[in-house]
């Protein structure tokens, strides 16, 4: 009992599936005599995203295409037979030179599998073989593309509430580690998640709304993602102030005004601070700017989330 608990079917894996099964019927409706590769298209797209999707639709598109034309020309006009090996190293060469010639490289993998699989297929014509092969797998990739933008469109809007969150909840401590205990954090961990923030604020503003009164959701997709670029403009100055603080080469004691802020955030200010701060007033000064721009942030995030 305790296995099944574990086991979670996500959306985009019953997408998949429903692609899977709308793509079979689809290539027997139309007598499709290579379905599996409507199977395969439909499994092979079928991404987080819709942009992942179509991305993914194009290298399998142009992968199977250049690999079948390259192919069609040996198997034609070749007598490749009895140069098995040489004409199959010739052929793979053709493939990879022409990918890179239209700028293509992605389609690279692709396009050398399918030119060996058509060139190396002995049920029968070649040439047939192929065709069937690409038009089925188009039938795929249509069908993925459909239902990956038709049925719930992927929304990772709580997905980026919850990362600005912990983001936020990190500030603290390192103030804290800067300021009070006068070290020098790492901040690369909070960079590298700063940049995965912005990457899912990416996909978000991309992604296409539901096709139900679709002008009102565009309207509304568009207000809410200028709402949450608000929200990361205010994680990023949190993030300058602190690398500000961090590039500062001495480490002054914040005013008495400033120690209260901080306590009201929750950190604790021992009472002998001020005998680890042998700076001028400058120093001082320039503490308390930082300090202070990162709580005022911090605070008006908080306000935001809050509201």
């Amino acid at each position: 009992m305790q296995f099944f608990k574990k086991i979670r079917i996500g959306q985009r894996a019953v997408k998949t599936a429903l692609s899977v099964g709308i793509a079979l019927a689809v290539a027997q409706i139309l007598g499709s005599s290579l379905p599996i590769f409507a199977a395969i298209g439909a499994i092979s797209v079928m991404s987080r995203t819709w942009s992942d999707s179509l991305k993914e639709s194009l290298t399998q598109v142009a992968g199977t295409f250049l690999g079948y034309l390259i192919a069609c020309a040996f198997v034609l006009w070749l007598p490749w037979r009895p140069q098995f090996f040489l004409w199959m190293a010739v052929g793979t060469l053709c493939v990879i030179t022409l990918c890179i010639a239209l700028r293509l490289n992605f389609a690279i993998p692709l396009a050398s599998i399918v030119f060996a699989d058509v060139c190396l297929y002995t049920g029968g014509d070649a040439v047939v073989y192929g065709f069937h092969r690409f038009t089925d797998t188009m039938v795929g990739l249509a069908v993925a593309l459909v239902v990956n933008i038709v049925i719930r469109p992927y929304n990772n809007r709580q997905k980026i509430l919850d990362m600005m969150h912990e983001l936020q909840k990190q500030f603290l401590p390192l103030l804290e580690a800067r300021v009070i205990a006068h070290r020098y954090p790492d901040l690369a961990p909070l960079r590298n998640k700063m940049a995965k923030l912005d990457d899912e604020l990416r996909i978000f503003e991309k992604q296409p709304v539901a096709l139900f009164h679709h002008t009102v959701r565009v309207s509304a997709r568009r207000q809410e993602a200028a709402y949450l670029r608000g929200c990361q403009q205010l994680l990023d100055k949190m993030g300058g102030e602190l690398a500000a603080l961090c590039n500062m080469d001495s480490s002054p004691v914040p005013d008495d005004k400033m120690l209260a802020r901080l306590k009201e955030h929750g950190i604790a200010v021992p009472e002998d601070l001020e005998k680890y701060g042998y700076c001028s007033e400058v120093d001082t000064a320039v503490m308390n700017f930082h300090v202070g721009n990162l709580l005022d942030a911090y605070d008006y995030l908080s306000i935001l989330h809050h509201g």
